[in-house]
């Protein structure tokens, strides 16, 4: 037996935190106890004056993407190896700033599979990985950025197929494009549709023949309507929806993930701002206000809020997750319980890990952030982990 003794726990469903003790066994909460309950017994942390919330759950991140790397295109000429490698550091330095889960959106010729498989076997530290495998879109100049991320579908069938060969190689959730893409080549427009409604129906029924989820990465109001209707999990980005296509979101319990870090985080680097390509800048930096203002209707309307960051994206640097929270709180408006719940139980529902992940529970993973303030009155707080636990273990 061990456990964390003298921290304040979370409760994640009234947002408030209260002392208690956190008995562990093996990898699991095995019950939270009356403050004291555990002090000074072998094996237990002494975490007097933390607050002690669920290890983060970020539900978009590219693992095998470089925040340091102002042109995203640099991807294109790297080696499978470098990408492997560079890949597996992501993810220590993801989990060692607080983040235990992880929904990666986009890998490069499967790459994360094999770590995956090497964080479960303790080959390399890293957070749960939930991976989508390469993502499926319409013939469009982003391949030329991603080749390693793209696989090009064109027909219902030929969706239906890529979806099922995600699902083979172990994806445990399928992305589509319904729009452009920001991080683009200049040619490309965000705003124009790509997959036809047929098209994301093909995706959601493959993935729902596995049991799986469908993610739909739009920009634009008619992509977000297209994938909302055809059955798709959560929206990626939602940067010009309106109203009305927000209010289907609520009604159909479809989350948006917003990624507002796409844009901050590269305004916040400096030489990343020197060196972007001047398009890209461009077009983060123009449609930052309207992207902010998107997630602060969204919460207001009632639409499901899932944490995602877009990690590896220029200056959006893998390890500074918890900046997603930040800039939901102080661009957004979001006020601070809900932007953890964002990155705690909500993320935990989008990814159906509810009864494992997400909360400080009974029964459920001891992943585990230590902070030294209350991240409820400064959400800053997120950033400056005092300590992380995965499954029962000290990172």
């Amino acid at each position: 037996m061990n456990g964390i003794s003298g921290g304040r726990v979370l409760d994640v469903r009234t947002g408030r935190f209260g002392p208690l003790d956190v008995e562990i066994r093996g990898e699991r909460i095995a019950d939270l106890l009356p403050p004291g309950s555990l002090a000074g017994a072998a094996g237990v942390i002494d975490a007097d004056g933390l607050f002690l919330l669920p290890g983060l759950i970020d539900c978009h991140v590219h693992l095998v993407m470089r925040g340091e790397d102002p042109d995203p295109s640099a991807g294109a000429g790297r080696s499978h190896d470098d990408i492997a490698a560079s890949a597996a550091t992501a993810a220590d330095l993801t989990l060692r700033g607080g983040v235990t889960t992880v929904r990666d959106m986009g890998g490069w010729n499967f790459v994360e599979m094999a770590l995956r498989r090497d964080v479960q076997s303790g080959r390399h530290r890293g957070p749960r990985l939930v991976l989508a495998g390469r993502l499926l879109s319409r013939p469009t100049p982003a391949v030329g950025y991603y080749p390693g991320m793209y696989e090009v579908v064109t027909g219902p069938e030929e969706v239906r197929a890529a979806a099922r060969r995600q699902l083979e190689r172990g994806a445990d959730v399928i992305k589509v494009m319904a729009t452009g893409a920001m991080l683009s080549p200049e040619e490309e427009d965000a705003g124009e549709v790509q997959l036809s409604p047929a098209e994301i129906r093909a995706a959601v029924e493959a993935a729902e023949e596995a049991g799986a989820d469908v993610a739909a990465h739009a920009h634009a109001r008619e992509g977000i309507r297209r994938a909302v209707e055809a059955g798709a999990r959560s929206i990626e980005h939602g940067t010009h929806a309106d109203d009305d296509v927000l209010r289907q979101m609520a009604e159909r319990s479809v989350f948006l993930v917003p990624t507002c870090s796409a844009t901050s985080a590269m305004l916040a680097d400096d030489r990343v701002v020197r060196e972007i390509p001047d398009h890209l800048r461009r077009r983060l930096a123009e449609s930052r206000d309207v992207h902010v203002d998107a997630v602060r209707r969204a919460h207001l309307l009632g639409v499901p809020i899932a944490m995602g960051t877009d990690a590896g994206t220029p200056g959006n640097h893998h390890g500074q997750n918890a900046q997603e929270c930040v800039a939901m709180v102080e661009e957004g408006g979001i006020p601070p319980a809900d932007s953890i719940r964002s990155a705690t139980s909500g993320a935990a529902r989008l990814l159906r890990r509810d009864a494992d992940v997400g909360s400080l529970e009974r029964s459920r993973f001891a992943d585990v952030l230590a902070v030294a303030g209350d991240p409820v009155r400064d959400i800053r707080e997120l950033m400056r982990p005092s300590f992380v636990m995965k499954g029962g273990r000290m990172v």
